[in-house]
This record gives C-alpha cells, structure tokens and sequence, in this order.
C-alpha cells in the first residue's frame, strides 16, 4: 500500500482517486442486498458488454493491468484509469514463517493460524534485532498471537489487552492450560477498551509498570512494541497515536481490518465533511476530499475496501453465472418488499434449490417475509406478486443474474484501489503528526499473508529511530 509510480506527489494521487470515485460511485453506493437500484444507474454501454462478454474475458477484467480486447470506450477508461492508481501485481512472495506454537487440542482454523505464524514470526525477527522486552498486544482476544511470541522468545514481557472480559479470562485459562509455567509471571491480560485518550493510556502505562515491577524493571526504561493483529476499525487510529504519545513505544506492527466498522460522526453538517471520525486522517486526504462532495465516502465505499480480493475472482462459466444468480434473487427479494419489511432466506441452501426465472410460488418457499417493527414473520401479498413480476420481465433471460455478477466484477475491479486510499491515508497521517512532533520514523506496509487466505494481508509497520 503506497504511491503508484505514475504519480509524483501524495495531493496528485489524492486527488486523481476522490475524482474517479466520485465518477463511479454508482458501482458500490448501494448493499448488494439492493443491487438492483445500482443496476438503474450502470451506463448502458457498460450493460451491453457485460451481457455479451465470455467467461474468459470476465476471468480478466479486474486484473486491469492485464490487456482485454474488444472493450468500448467507456468500459477501457474505466479500467485505465484504475491501473493508473493501482500498484502492478506480482506474484505472492510472502514467505511462509512457521510457528513454534503448537496448535494442539486448540480449535484454530487454517486463516487464523497462517495469521499468527506469519505475524508472530515478523514481530519477533524485528524485536529479536532492536532487542525489545515489552510487547503490548492490543485487541488480545483469546490470546493467540501472545502465546505465539512468548514460544518464540520467552524472555519477552507480554501484555495483553481486550475489551472483552470474557475473552480476557479465557486468554488466562489457556495460558495456564498450554504454556510452561513461566508464561504465568510473563503475559499479563487485562480488560481493557483500548482508546487514543490520555486516561487509557495512563491505565495501560499502569498495567505496563505492573508487569514490570513484577520482574524488577521499570516500564519507562523498556523498549516496547505495539501490537495487533486484527486492528480492527478504530482500533488502528488509536494503536498509531498511542505509537506516537509514548516515548517507551519504539515500534508497531498491526493489520487494519474491517474498515466498514469505523466510528461515525454525531455531529456531521449533512452538506458538508466526511461521516467518519478518523477518515480521512492526511491533511492531503482532507484537501482533496473538501474540493469534492463526499458521499461517495461512505460505508458501502468502506465495505468495499474490505471486501475479497481479486485473488479468488476467476472461476469457471458456472460458478459465476451461480454466484450472479444468488445475488441477483437476494436482490430481488428485498426490491419486491415495503420499506417497513425485511426478508430473509428460508434456509442456508434455499437460492441452491432452484433455477432462474422460477415462478413466484418457488420464490416465497425460498424468502420469508417479516417486519420491521415486530420481527414477526408475515405473509407474501398479491402486490408483491406484481412487483416480482415487473422485475423478472425487465431481467428477462438470465439479464439480472449475469448484471449483477457485471456488478460484482466492477466491485472487484475496484477493490484494491480503495483499500489502497484507506490505508495509504493512514500512512501520510502517521509520516505528518510525527514530523509535527519532530520525530524521525520508517513507516511502511509489507505484505505478510497470503490473500488468497486471508483478504486483509499487509501490516503496518513503523519504528522510531
């Protein structure tokens, strides 16, 4: 996540993605769940192509860097102008770190497990070498990532912080149950809801000193790492400035995540300024986004930025007609409801069960209605009929199945560039408060997972020098 070459300035780049975000807002501005208003505004060149594109060409299209013949105009800017802004892929040179952490009689899945190794194995090299001795983990949870490092370096102080007491007294029981005794007097857990303010961290300054008292040490005099590994929303706002407020911090390694769960602003001007309260954070973000209107940037923008890669997007001819089908029938369900009516699928397999175009009959045993002020369950109406039909004569012939799969496409196309925006934003507001502060920092990202695994891969990382 950094400056593409084809720029030579943060305020160019910044610029150049508010403009062709605000020109293509139609692609995300709406869930997925109600995809078919967006379907109203997709030019119809746009239409046009993607009804009549093969599978193969589909397979290519949000590789943008990759040449597609054959695309119109409109269709070739779009994607231009997206590789303009985008770094060039190159294949996956993540190295597979491997864990001395047993995963023995412990319920951990295949991602978070690649997770931890690879994070856990980057921490300890950095702390290894600038010879670390307290390590903060914030947003613990059950305390993987902690028992990870202390198995790799067991001198290590560990403090574990989580919002969550139960997880908290979890994290503790796990520890007792699989790490050496030691591990007792070295990782502490302690609840927490970890914030930028001065009274949070004053309490994790005081727990710091605790665990070093406990070992003799003052906390003041040990070189001490930030950690997270999935920092999630606000969580990364606040990990980079308590990075920059505590002299002791000498460096951080967390990985942003769910970026669609940022805080949102009570007191927001409607015509004016972003709904987020930390976004955008560089004063170059700022700019380019008050010469511009910001409705673009809002949470189905921030879903998108978090959503799937283009990793998994080639499949063949029949997955993705079923994966357009699915969405497509989803959206249809909530386009035939009343504003005060929601609807939920009947069962996990109930979009399986049948083909496209089914008559309304199959489409109730699928979908079942409810309100929205009751949560009871109700029954399918004649007007609801009616809509449903209106709906499947305008997507006649399989039209709104393979649209809506155009429309995931676009969404794919569109995904690391935003992703991009979000975090590089990020980065300039940690290179700009630390100049403000007249402190010298390394600050990057590096890309420690395989995305193919786990869609959220590049951890920030920077280091006081």
């Amino acid at each position: 996540m950094s400056l593409p070459k084809t720029f030579s300035s943060d305020d160019d780049y910044f610029r150049a993605v508010v403009d062709f975000l605000h020109s293509y807002s139609w692609v995300y501005s709406e869930a997925n769940t109600s995809c078919l208003k967006t379907l109203d505004c997709m030019p119809q060149e746009f239409k046009d192509y993607f009804l009549q594109l093969s599978n193969e060409d589909l397979n290519i299209f949000p590789f943008v860097h990759e040449s597609l013949e054959g695309c119109p105009e409109e269709v070739q800017q779009f994607r231009q102008q997206i590789a303009n802004m985008t770094l060039q892929q190159t294949a996956s040179s993540v190295s597979q770190a491997k864990s001395k952490c047993s995963n023995q009689n412990r319920k951990i899945g295949a991602k978070k497990q690649h997770e931890i190794e690879q994070l856990a194995g980057k921490i300890h090299a950095h702390c290894a070498e600038a010879q670390t001795q307290l390590i903060i983990d914030l947003g613990s949870g059950l305390g993987y990532l902690s028992e990870s490092l202390f198995k790799l370096g067991s001198n290590y102080l560990i403090l574990g912080l989580e919002a969550d007491e139960r997880r908290v007294e979890a994290a503790r029981q796990r520890c007792q149950k699989f790490l050496p005794q030691e591990a007792l007097k070295s990782i502490s857990y302690k609840t927490e809801f970890i914030e930028a303010d001065a009274d949070s961290r004053a309490r994790i300054e005081r727990y710091a000193l605790e665990l070093a008292q406990s070992h003799g040490l003052l906390s003041d005099g040990l070189k001490t790492a930030l950690i997270g590994l999935h920092a999630c929303a606000d969580l990364s706002i606040s990990a980079m400035i308590l990075f920059l407020a505590m002299p002791q911090v000498r460096s951080l390694h967390i990985m942003p995540c769910c970026y669609h769960k940022l805080a949102l602003r009570t007191d927001r001007d409607s015509t004016r300024g972003s709904p987020f309260v930390n976004f955008p954070l560089s004063n170059g973000l700022r700019n380019a986004m008050s010469a511009t209107a910001v409705e673009c940037f809002n949470r189905p923008f921030m879903r998108l930025a978090c959503q799937q890669t283009n990793s998994r997007w080639r499949m063949d001819s029949l997955a993705h007609a079923e994966h357009g089908r699915q969405m497509y029938m989803r959206a249809l369900a909530t386009a035939i409801c009343d504003p005060d009516e929601l609807v939920k699928l009947q069962s996990k397999s109930a979009l399986n069960s049948a083909e496209d175009g089914d008559s309304f009959d199959h489409f109730r045993l699928r979908f079942q209605l409810y309100s929205q002020q009751t949560g009871m369950p109700l029954n399918w109406r004649h007007v609801h009929e009616e809509r449903f039909n209106q709906f499947t004569q305008k997507y006649s012939d399989g039209r709104g199945c393979r649209l809506a799969e155009a429309l995931c496409c676009l969404q794919t196309s569109m995904q690391k560039l935003c992703e991009n925006l979000v975090l590089y934003d990020r980065l300039c507001f940690l290179k700009e408060s630390a100049a403000a502060e007249q402190l010298q920092l390394e600050v990057c990202y590096e890309k420690l997972f395989d995305e193919q695994i786990s869609p959220r891969c590049h951890s920030l990382i920077a280091k006081k020098l």
